[in-house]
C-alpha cells in the first residue's frame, strides 16, 4: 500500500512539473511563435494581399514584420545646376584702313586707291559700316565694294557709308574714285581717319540642363538662382521650362538679383528631368542655380487591411475593439508617428510592446496604417486584430 502511494505521488509531481514547464516555455516564446503554436494565427491571404484570419480568440486583420525603421535625415534634397549665360546682342569691332587717301580725275590723269579687309565670321555679321573724314571735295565720289558699285554721290565732313553684306566676303576690296571732270578741270577727293565698324549679332537665347530625381524626391520643388545683367532692352523677357511645361515667364530688369521660381511636384518626375531656360533679347547670366527637392514624408512604411461590414457591425454593437499591437526588438527609444486614415497620434516608448484601441479610427472597407519613425529602431511584429 505504501509503495503504491508512493508511486502516484511520484507521477502527481512529474505532471505538475510537467505542466509547470509547458507554461514557462509559452510565456518565454516570443508573441509570433506562441500565436502560431496555439493556432491564434492561421491566417490567410485578404483582397489587399495583407495577412488576415480569424481565429477563437479574434479576428487577424493585418500582421507584418516591419524590420528596421529610420527617418530621412532631412526634408530636402538640393541639386546644383551649372551656370547659365544667355544673350542676344550686337558686338561691334573697330578697323583702321588707312589715314588718309587722295583720288583724282581730269582729262590727262586718272588716280584711284584700293583698301583691303578681312571679315572672320561671316555668319553672325549684323552690320559693316565705313567711315571716313572729308577734308577735300570737288565732284563726286564713287565707291566700290568687290567690284560693285555701292556709293556715287557728293560726301561731305563726317561720311559714313553702310556695306551691302550680301556683297561681302572673307577677303574684300574697297576701290575708290572720282567721277570725271570737264576739260580743264580736276575733280579731287581726300579723305581721312578711313574706318570699318563691324557689328557681329552674338546670340546664345537658349541653354538646357538636366538633374536626375530619385524615388524618395516626389515633392514640389524650389528653383532658387541669381540674375546678373550686362544689358536688357526694355522689355527682355525669362522663360523657363521644367520638362516643357512653363514654369516661369516673367520681364526682368537689368538689376541684379535673387529669384525663386516654385516647380509643382507633377512637373517632376523620376530620373532624368530637364529645364529650359530662354530670353527674347538682353545679356544675363544666371548663377548659384540650385534646386531644392522636398522629400517624402519620412521614412516610414504604410500597409493596407480591410474591414467587414459584419465585422464593422460587431464593433457598432459594442462586442468588439480593435486593438493595435507592436513588438520591439530592444527596451530603447522609439518614437514614431503612427497615422491611421489621416488619423495621428504618438509612439513613444522604451517598452519591448506597445498597445493601442483604434476601433474609432477604422472604416468599413479598405484602410491604412503609416508608421513614421522619428529615430531608428526595428519592429518586429505589427498586428491589428479584432478582440472581444
Amino acid at each position: 500500500m505504501k509503495k503504491s502511494q508512493t508511486s502516484a505521488g511520484s507521477i502527481a509531481v512529474f505532471v505538475i512539473l510537467l505542466a509547470l514547464f509547458m507554461v514557462l516555455y509559452l510565456l518565454f516564446l516570443p508573441p509570433k511563435d506562441r500565436a502560431n503554436l496555439l493556432g491564434e494565427n492561421k491566417t490567410s491571404e485578404d483582397t489587399n494581399g495583407n495577412n488576415g484570419g480569424t481565429t477563437a480568440s479574434g479576428n487577424v486583420l493585418l500582421t507584418q514584420s516591419l524590420g528596421l525603421l529610420k527617418p530621412f535625415e532631412k526634408e530636402t534634397s538640393t541639386h546644383e545646376i551649372d551656370s547659365v549665360q544667355l544673350f542676344l546682342k550686337d558686338e561691334p569691332m573697330t578697323e583702321d584702313l588707312a589715314t588718309s587717301i587722295s583720288v583724282s580725275k581730269s582729262m590727262f590723269s586718272t588716280e584711284t586707291k584700293q583698301l583691303r579687309f578681312n571679315i572672320d565670321d561671316l555668319t553672325n555679321l549684323n552690320k559693316v559700316t565705313l567711315f571716313f573724314l572729308v577734308t577735300q571735295a570737288k565732284g563726286e565720289l564713287i565707291i566700290e565694294l568687290n567690284n560693285i558699285e555701292i556709293f556715287n554721290g557728293k560726301a561731305s565732313g563726317l561720311q559714313d557709308v553702310t556695306l551691302p553684306l550680301g556683297v561681302l566676303k572673307e577677303s574684300n576690296t574697297l576701290t575708290f574714285r572720282v567721277s570725271s571732270a570737264s576739260f580743264f578741270s580736276k575733280n579731287v577727293y581726300s579723305l581721312n581717319n578711313i574706318k570699318l565698324r563691324e557689328s557681329f549679332e552674338l546670340t546664345n537665347t537658349k541653354e538646357l540642363r538636366s538633374f536626375v530625381l530619385t524615388a524618395s524626391e516626389t515633392g514640389d520643388a524650389d528653383l532658387n538662382f541669381f540674375v546678373f545683367c550686362n544689358s536688357a532692352p526694355i522689355g527682355s523677357r525669362l522663360r523657363i521650362f521644367a520638362n516643357d511645361e512653363e514654369v516661369f515667364n516673367n520681364v526682368i530688369s537689368c538689376i541684379s538679383t535673387e529669384k525663386t521660381v516654385e516647380i509643382n511636384a507633377d512637373d517632376l518626375k523620376e530620373g532624368t528631368n530637364s529645364l529650359l531656360f530662354e530670353i527674347d533679347k538682353g545679356d544675363f547670366l544666371l548663377n548659384d542655380i540650385e534646386l531644392k527637392v522636398k522629400l517624402e514624408e519620412g521614412g516610414g512604411k504604410t500597409y493596407k487591411f480591410s474591414l467587414t461590414e459584419k465585422q464593422l457591425n460587431a464593433l457598432l454593437d459594442g462586442g468588439d475593439e480593435i486593438k493595435l499591437l507592436m513588438n520591439f526588438n530592444d527596451d530603447k527609444q522609439k518614437s514614431a508617428t503612427i497615422n491611421i486614415n489621416g488619423n495621428e497620434f504618438t509612439l513613444d516608448t522604451k517598452d519591448l510592446d506597445y498597445e493601442r484601441f483604434i476601433t474609432s479610427l477604422v472604416k468599413e472597407g479598405n484602410n491604412f496604417i503609416r508608421i513614421t519613425p522619428s529615430n531608428e529602431f526595428t519592429v518586429d511584429l505589427l498586428e491589428i486584430r479584432i478582440v472581444s
